[in-house]
């Protein structure tokens, strides 16, 4: 995970207006998972070293790496070390069209992960039920201190995406889905990994966020969107160029990386409800790596805003999601979705 840092004096977005159901926030020790805001200004966190002149073979002179955010950081410019087991690495990447809706989703992991060997810790994975009318979408962030959290999250996702597409199927009207049911499913298939592997249940811990978008808007034009969460992962509206956090908690308190409620051992902690998403809108399911930039500034909001304000290239949207930034080093994923209903995307 990302090296030390000094907490910067960050001023939190506030809660939107969506009739959502309570989010839980907690202060104090808890484990200790993804990194916190980090200050958009120059200077690297503490410890952080000079990039090594690089590999044999350099890249092309014309390749300008990663776009920077706001201040290039060395870290990104260092060689990307594989993982010594097996694991997930480097990033993900997929684009879908689900009747009105353009999909975009990316994982890559950051340079704290990738500059040390280790495996990307993010997950996600996207699906929909069998009759084609809603998008199913899932968002792990594996904790630093579990062992095997790339295991547990890339578990979580899918099990997320598979209990709510079967309630689906079910017939469950897409504001009745359960909320407990399917981040109970998580944590015990979770827990059921980790008995196979004989790993203790500690060594595949990871936070969640879930949503479930209808493909068509109704007849209003607009879309009630589901959705789930448990701890700082998070859900974000993008309206009119201005950013709004729908789900997911704030960070704060003496140590803004600890989290109180986990999967799989603390289900119960997810924060749930119903957010409007309006056809000029998108809809932004991130982990704490992109969560936290949203987070951190109006400079920061802008870029992404503006870049995001139509479903650009598959490329360009992985490029845009691995951004270079000093003091953020933590993998990062998003799953971005836009109403096409008005028009062809760019």
């Amino acid at each position: 995970m990302p090296v030390p840092y000094e907490p910067p004096d960050l001023h939190p977005v506030a809660h939107g207006s969506a009739p959502l159901g309570a989010v839980r926030h907690t202060e104090g020790p808890g484990a200790r998972h993804g990194a916190a805001p980090r200050q958009l200004s120059p200077g690297g966190p503490a410890g952080e070293q000079p990039a090594p002149d690089g590999p044999p073979l350099s890249v092309a002179p014309e390749d300008d790496g990663p776009p920077v955010l706001l201040k290039s950081s060395r870290a990104s410019r260092a060689p990307w070390l594989l993982p010594a087991e097996p694991a997930p690495h480097g990033l993900a990447a997929d684009e879908a069209v689900l009747g009105g809706l353009v999909v975009r989703a990316g994982s890559v992991i950051g340079p704290g992960h990738r500059g040390q060997g280790k495996p990307r810790q993010d997950a996600y994975r996207i699906g929909r039920d069998r009759a084609g009318h809603h998008l199913v979408i899932a968002v792990a962030d594996g904790m630093s201190d579990s062992a095997h959290s790339d295991v547990g999250a890339q578990v979580a996702v899918s099990a997320l995406v598979n209990s709510l597409r079967t309630a689906l199927d079910s017939g469950t009207p897409l504001e009745r889905l359960d909320h407990r049911e399917a981040f109970l499913a998580a944590a015990g298939q979770m827990d059921a990994v980790a008995g196979q592997r004989n790993w203790d249940a500690d060594q595949v811990r990871a936070v969640a966020v879930a949503a479930v978008v209808p493909a068509l808007p109704h007849e209003n034009g607009r879309r009630r969107v589901w959705l789930a969460a448990i701890a700082d992962v998070s859900a974000w509206r993008l309206c009119q160029g201005r950013w709004e956090r729908l789900i997911g908690e704030e960070k704060g308190g003496f140590d803004p990386s600890a989290v109180s409620d986990y999967l799989p051992h603390r289900p119960d902690g997810v924060s749930w409800g119903i957010a409007e998403l309006e056809a000029d809108c998108a809809l932004a399911v991130t982990t704490d790596g992109v969560g936290d930039a949203l987070a951190a500034g109006p400079e920061a909001r802008r870029w992404f805003a503006e870049r995001w304000a139509r479903p650009p290239a598959l490329g360009t949207f992985l490029g845009q999601v691995g951004f270079d930034q000093v003091q953020m080093h933590d993998d990062r994923t998003a799953v971005v979705v836009w109403c096409g209903d008005r028009g062809r995307p760019a």
